[in-house]
C-alpha cells in the first residue's frame, strides 16, 4: 500500500477530533463555531456556556465526559497508525462538492492515495443482490465512466457497489469507497481485499473516528456523503426501500443529477429504479453514451473519450465480451422479431429471465426493440 506523506496537522485538529469522538455532528459544530469562534474555545468553555449556545444537554454531558479522558496525542497517533488523515471544514483539501451540501460532516477521515478528483465524480450504487442483467449493466456503464477518467464513488457493499469499484480499478481509474464505520472498519469483511486495492488508486472515506464499528443506522447517513462527494448519481438495480434509493433521494435533495438504468418489470431488484424513472426523480439512461452526453463527457465528435488504459490484469483476460452467438435468446430471434413470450417459449426459459437478457442485449447493441415487448436482432 502506498504510504501517505507526512501531514502537518492544523493546531485545532485535536479538538475537532475530540468533539467527533463525543458524537457531535454538523449542527452542534455550527452552533459552537457561531458562539465561540473556534472549536478549541468551545471545547474549553464551561458547560453552562455550551448549553447557552444551543447544545442539547446530552451532548454537553458527552463533551464533559470526553474532556475528562481525552488524549489528543492518542487520536493523532491513531490517524498515523492507520495511514489516514482528517479533514475539517477549515481545511483547503476538504472536498468542495461535500462542503456545499446540507449537514456536511465537520470532519472526514481519509485513507489512501492523495488527490482523487471529485469534480467529475459519479456515485454508482445499486442492489446487493445483483442479477446477471444488473452485473453486466454495471460493468458496461462503469467501464465507460472509468475510460472517461471519472472518479467512481460507491459504498463497498456487495453487488453493484463492489462491481463499480472493481471495474474502475481494472481500467486504471480512481475510485472512492465511503464507509459506514471508522476508516479501519471495512464492511462486509469479504471486501477487505477490495478495500486494499482501492487504497492504491483511490481512497476510503468516513465521517466516523477510528475504531467505530459500522452500524445499521449509520448507513443512511453514509449515503448522504456518498452522493455529496459526486456531481451525479447512477442507479443500477435498486429494489423498493433499498439503500441505493436513499442515496438517490439524498442526491436529488443535494441538487445532483440522478440517472437510472431501466430494469425488467418482472424483477424485484428493478422496482425502485423504474419507480424513480416514472416519478422523474431519475433520468433514464439506456447506454453509456447517453449518460456521458448528459455529463458532458463526450468528445467533440460525439464519442466516448478513451483516456484510460485497462489494467494489465484486465488486458490479460480481455474486456467484458458481448453475448455469445449461441445464446438461446438470440437464437430465437434469428428468424425475425418476436414477442418476449414467444422467445421464452422457444428458448425454454422464464419470461422474467428472457426480458432481463433482452434489455441487456439492447444496451450492448445486440438487439433492438421493434414494437412493445418485441425484439429483433440489431
Amino acid at each position: 500500500m502506498r504510504e501517505s506523506p507526512a501531514v502537518t496537522h492544523h493546531p485545532e485538529l485535536p479538538y475537532w477530533l475530540a468533539l467527533r469522538r463525543a458524537g457531535l455532528g454538523s449542527t452542534n459544530f455550527a452552533l459552537l463555531l457561531a458562539r465561540f469562534g473556534t472549536i478549541e474555545a468551545a471545547w474549553t468553555a464551561p458547560a453552562g456556556a455550551q448549553a447557552a449556545a444551543g447544545i442539547d444537554p446530552q451532548y454537553v454531558r458527552a463533551m464533559a465526559k470526553a474532556r475528562a479522558g481525552f488524549d489528543p496525542d492518542k487520536e493523532l497517533r491513531l490517524l498515523e497508525q492507520h495511514q489516514s488523515r482528517a479533514l475539517t471544514w477549515l481545511d483547503r483539501d476538504y472536498p468542495a462538492n461535500l462542503r456545499e451540501i446540507p449537514q456536511s460532516p465537520p470532519v472526514i477521515f481519509v485513507r489512501g492515495a492523495e488527490g482523487p478528483q471529485f469534480e467529475q465524480a459519479v456515485a454508482v450504487v445499486g442492489t446487493r443482490h445483483v442479477t446477471p442483467y444488473g452485473r453486466q449493466a454495471a460493468e458496461h456503464f462503469c467501464e465507460a465512466l472509468a475510460r472517461a477518467g471519472v472518479t467512481i464513488v460507491s459504498g463497498l457493499a456487495r453487488g453493484v457497489d463492489a462491481i463499480a469499484h472493481r471495474v474502475a480499478l481494472e481500467h486504471g481509474a480512481p475510485t472512492v469507497a465511503v464507509l459506514a464505520g471508522g476508516i479501519d472498519q471495512v464492511y462486509p469483511r469479504e471486501n477487505v481485499g477490495l478495500a486494499e486495492r482501492i487504497l492504491q488508486h483511490g481512497c476510503l472515506v468516513s465521517e466516523y473516528p477510528v475504531g467505530i464499528p459500522a452500524r445499521r443506522d449509520y448507513f443512511p447517513r453514509r449515503n448522504r456523503i456518498l452522493s455529496g462527494l459526486a456531481r451525479a448519481a447512477l442507479l443500477i438495480e435498486a429494489g423498493e426501500g433499498s439503500g441505493a434509493l436513499h442515496t438517490a433521494n439524498w442526491a436529488f435533495e443535494q441538487g445532483r443529477d440522478v440517472f437510472a438504468v431501466p430494469g425488467s418489470i418482472f424483477s424485484r431488484q428493478s422496482q425502485g429504479t423504474n419507480q424513480l424513472i416514472r416519478e422523474n426523480t431519475a433520468k433514464l439512461v439506456a447506454t453509456p453514451e447517453q449518460l456521458c452526453q448528459e455529463l458532458n463527457l463526450l468528445t467533440t465528435a460525439g464519442q466516448l473519450p478513451l483516456t484510460r488504459e485497462p489494467s494489465p490484469a484486465l488486458q490479460e483476460r480481455g474486456s467484458v465480451s458481448g453475448p455469445p452467438p449461441d445464446d438461446p435468446v438470440l437464437r430465437a430471434l434469428v428468424a425475425g422479431p418476436r414477442h418476449v413470450d414467444e422467445v421464452a417459449r422457444e428458448a425454454g426459459l422464464p419470461v422474467a429471465q428472457v426480458s432481463s437478457s433482452l434489455q441487456l442485449f439492447e444496451l450492448t447493441g445486440a438487439v433492438r426493440q421493434t414494437a412493445p415487448m418485441t425484439y429483433g436482432l440489431a
